[in-house]
């Protein structure tokens, strides 16, 4: 007979939160960076400036939408 556990490691991992992982040292800072999260909230920021810009009067919405 032997002693294996019954949970694996990677359902313990999996089931940790990311400080869990990094206070336990199954990870470090580098695996949740994600550099494409970085280039989206640029170009959010510019959508949302342009949006501001280009709103809009309420003249415009007055005449083209409806409350319900």
């Amino acid at each position: 007979m032997s002693n294996e556990p019954k949970t694996t490691r990677y359902q313990i991992v999996s089931s940790m939160t990311p400080s869990e992982l990094l206070s336990e040292g199954y990870a470090n800072y580098d695996d949740f960076y994600d550099p494409c999260a970085e280039e989206r909230k640029k170009e959010a920021a510019i959508d949302e400036e342009e949006t501001r810009k280009n709103a809009k009067p309420q003249e415009y919405y007055d005449k083209y939408y409806t409350e319900f």
